[in-house]
């Protein structure tokens, strides 16, 4: 077994100490090394070969230690009583006294879990191997032997251990011991901890250690909370805070909390207010105090947090305020859940400017609000004004607000304001209506109102001289075939050649294109007239022929019914008539059935069983017509 020489100690100079762990493990302390080694039986592989021993030795774990070793014992799992001697001087180069150390060894390397320096009698003049460590497992107890003295060593009772491990900042290790027994409680080493965290200012640690241990203890937490108010670290604990009803505390615990977020952080203010439940704390007093201590630059968190309160405590009125002055949606929902449509009356402008879309949905309920109370609050701002009477119009006419739209048609969207003034359940004032659009310049729709009023002379000017569209005033004379209008309108366009062909091309079926052709001086020049007057002559041509067809199919369907009717008209026929086939008399007196008749043209007649052929048998007799059938 090979082992590490020491840099400055020869080791014939050092006992080697020996001791069983176990029956299979070997405890070795040598100079300042110590090495835990394993004895265990070769496997059948291994025992294969000849030439080795049946029995194979393992390193657990080998570490250096900080002093000299003269002595070492097992005592837990891992565990180790070693008995050290210091390699340290004192100033006047004397020994030190020895130590008694608990290690904890792990691979290759180890931990100290405790050490007690021993009062040993005369230790300034010790060596390394004066002392030696002597143990009986089966009691716990160690003995240290030196020249002049035995000292005991025992494991320590668990109070006493705890207490070392406070005494050493070991609370984990402590708060472990405690659930095993002794007579201080986990709560206690807990609330120790709690004070020693807070100390060391890991107050997220400290936290979380209150809700570990703490419970639904609600006197605890009340007492422990307190502790945080005075680092003004509450922000820390408020994450861990009980907030059921199986643990609720005193509201004003959870108002201190909320009061220290409102001074240090409104962002985890108006987070806290979302997610704890109303009822844990005074909805009243925390909105008081979020006034007192309101801030412009928190403004928007903190109208939020406001709303929210005002909710809470069921006046929706303040809540909506909050929301609009914070510009948000959410006030839209709020107005439909809670029915505040009373309320609104005098904020439409405001709930417009948050989203048009949104406010118009609610202000175009004429069961909830009165549009005349809408129209009242928006005449101050004329194009919100539009927007509402426009909606209302598209969902029923409303003729009371006619006369508005008409102006606010005129000057937001002029393209629904010709559709608007022909629509037949408009209701306007006409001369309202033509003076807003003379102001605006709006000739088509001045032609309309025009013409309702019977001023179809001016309306035609305009469209000559304003609107400067021929087809237009042709379609104007078409629509009032007024021989005066169409004159107004040949003398406007005579000196215009251009406005001529259209005339000509316009006036077909409607006025005699002589009186066109007259206006035309001598020496005009008028574009395309050749093609306007050939034109205007086929179309007469093609009227021409098509009446002449007309014609004749007419007088061919009144010949063609003409025979129809011949055909169809009755025939006398007398008691004395035979039929020309049998010679028996056609029409018998008695009430015995009689056969079908045919009367032919000729003037012959046939009872139908005794007709056999489409002709009459009558020699000498070519009519081939039937006149009647089944007389």
């Amino acid at each position: 077994m090979k082992w590490e020489v020491p840099a400055q100690a020869r080791q014939e100079n050092f006992r080697c100490h020996l001791r069983w762990s176990n029956p299979t493990t070997l405890l070795i302390g040598w100079v300042d090394t110590i090495s835990i080694r394993e004895i265990r039986k070769r496997n059948a592989i291994e025992a294969s070969s000849s030439n080795l021993p049946g029995y194979v030795v393992n390193t657990v774990s080998t570490f250096q230690t900080s002093f000299y070793i003269c002595g070492l014992a097992p005592l837990a799992a891992n565990q180790l009583v070693v008995l050290g001697y210091r390699k340290e001087r004192s100033a006047n180069y004397k020994a030190l006294r020895p130590v008694l150390c608990v290690i904890e060894y792990k691979k290759n390397t180890y931990e100290e879990v405790c050490q007690d320096i021993l009062p040993v009698r005369g230790f300034e003049e010790y060596t390394v191997n004066d002392y030696s460590l002597s143990s009986i497992i089966e009691e716990n107890r160690y003995f240290i032997i030196a020249p002049k003295d035995i000292v005991v060593a025992s494991l320590i009772e668990t109070d006493d251990r705890v207490e070392w491990l406070i005494k050493h900042n070991k609370f984990e290790e402590a708060m472990e011991i405690s659930t095993h027994g002794g007579s201080l409680p986990l709560l206690s080493v807990a609330r120790l901890y709690i004070n020693h965290l807070l100390t060391l200012k890991k107050y997220e640690d400290a936290a979380k250690l209150c809700l570990r241990v703490l419970g639904n203890n609600k006197a605890l937490w009340q007492e422990e909370v307190f502790k945080f108010v005075k680092c003004q670290q509450l922000r820390c604990v408020s994450a861990y805070l009980p907030t059921s009803e199986d643990c609720k505390l005193d509201p004003q615990v959870y108002e201190m909390v909320l009061y220290e977020f409102l001074l240090l952080d409104v962002n985890g203010l108006l987070n806290l207010i979302k997610e704890w439940p109303p009822k844990l704390y005074n909805g009243l007093a925390v909105i008081n105090a979020i006034e007192d201590k309101f801030r412009e630059q928190n403004a928007n968190e903190l109208l939020e947090a406001l709303a929210l309160l005002y909710s809470y405590q069921g006046n929706y009125e303040s809540a909506m305020l909050m929301y609009l002055k914070l510009q948000n949606k959410v006030v839209f929902e709020l107005i439909r859940r809670f029915e505040l449509y009373d309320v609104i009356s005098q904020l439409i402008i405001p709930l417009i400017q948050i989203d048009r879309e949104g406010a118009f949905k609610i202000l175009l309920d004429k069961s909830k609000i009165k549009p005349d109370v809408v129209v009242h609050q928006l005449e101050q701002n004329q194009e919100y004004l539009y927007w509402y009477l426009d909606g209302l119009e598209k969902t029923e006419s409303h003729g009371a607000f006619h006369e508005k739209l008409v102006g606010l048609y005129a000057k937001y969207d002029r393209s629904k304001l010709l559709p608007f003034l022909r629509h037949p359940l408009s209701n306007y004032t006409i001369q309202e209506a033509l003076a807003i659009c003379k102001s605006k310049g709006f000739h088509p729709e001045m032609v309309y109102l025009l013409g309702r009023m019977g001023n179809d002379v001016e309306a035609l000017n305009i469209i000559i001289h304003s609107i400067k569209d021929i087809e237009m005033a042709i379609e104007l004379c078409k629509e009032r075939n007024d021989d005066d209008l169409w004159n107004k309108l040949i003398d406007e366009s005579s000196n215009q050649g251009e406005m001529v062909t259209k005339v000509l091309d316009g006036i077909v079926d409607y006025v005699n294109p002589e009186l066109v052709v007259s206006k035309i001086k001598l020496g005009q020049n008028i574009p395309n007239l050749q093609q306007s007057l050939t034109k205007m002559l086929w179309h007469y041509k093609l009227k021409k022929d098509f009446m002449d067809l007309a014609h004749e199919i007419q007088l061919t369907d009144y010949f063609d019914t003409h025979v129809v009717t011949l055909q169809k008209r009755g025939r006398n026929v007398s008691d004395d008539q035979v039929c020309a086939s049998c010679s028996c008399t056609l029409i018998v007196s008695d009430s015995t059935p009689t056969n079908g008749l045919t009367i032919f043209n000729c003037g012959h007649i046939y009872h139908e069983t005794c007709l056999t052929d489409s002709r009459c048998g009558v020699l000498g007799c070519y009519s081939r017509k039937l006149l009647d059938a089944n007389l």
